[in-house]
């Protein structure tokens, strides 16, 4: 009759492993390969940026070549190159730029003979002088107004009459007071069907009594 012998291999859980050993081993040398690399790239750049910062060598100086056309200056031989044998260096010509001012349109103004009206509230009442100037934007305008004139004359004595005299003591009463006039201004004269080209009303004098 058969007998079974008693195995004599140990159990898995008491056998040696490898695997932990290697990795222990593997560590260090990965570590190791890192730090070479990252010491490597650290100087190439280094070495890189001393390139890039380094003068020219023999200390050659660069020019510019201000005013002069490129076909006279950097290629060997020609007139005025650095290292063309038998030639001078020339001295640089500077062009002037042109001396025609631009053509800028002459103001247009139109003056109005000085107001005096009376301003008055329920609290107080002020006499106030006025002398104005109209800008326009075209000769046509001036021709016009200055046809018109009496009718612009009342069409801003109306407005003068009409403000407070507290108000117009006042910087922001005054810019009012001006764009009023303008667009009292600029209406249409009847009958003509289209309006005038006021651009700013600009105060020469101005007194509040």
């Amino acid at each position: 009759m058969a007998t079974s012998k008693p195995s004599t291999m140990p159990a898995r859980g008491t056998l040696p492993t490898r695997s932990g050993g290697l990795g222990r081993i593997l560590r260090p040398v990965l570590a190791v390969l890192v730090l070479l690399l990252v010491a490597a790239a650290s100087a190439g750049a280094t070495w890189f940026i001393t390139q890039r910062t380094q003068p020219p060598p023999n200390g050659a100086n660069v020019s510019l070549a201000v005013g002069q056309n490129p076909g006279q200056v950097g290629a060997p031989g020609t007139p005025g190159a650095p290292g063309a044998p038998g030639q001078t260096p020339q001295p640089t010509t500077f062009v002037a730029p042109p001396t025609t001012p631009v053509a800028v349109p002459a103001p247009i103004f139109v003056p109005i003979e000085a107001f005096t009206v009376t301003l008055q509230n329920a609290d107080t009442e002020r006499i106030m002088h006025v002398g104005l100037t109209l800008r326009v934007n075209d000769e046509q305008t001036r021709t016009r107004l200055e046809k018109y004139m009496p009718e612009v004359r009342s069409r801003i004595l109306m407005v003068l009459s009409s403000q407070s005299p507290t108000a117009v003591q006042t910087s922001q009463g005054k810019t009012d007071m001006a764009n009023a006039i303008k667009q009292a201004v600029n209406r249409p004269f009847s009958p003509l069907p289209d309006g005038q080209y006021v651009t700013d009303v600009l105060f020469t004098a101005f007194v509040v009594q």
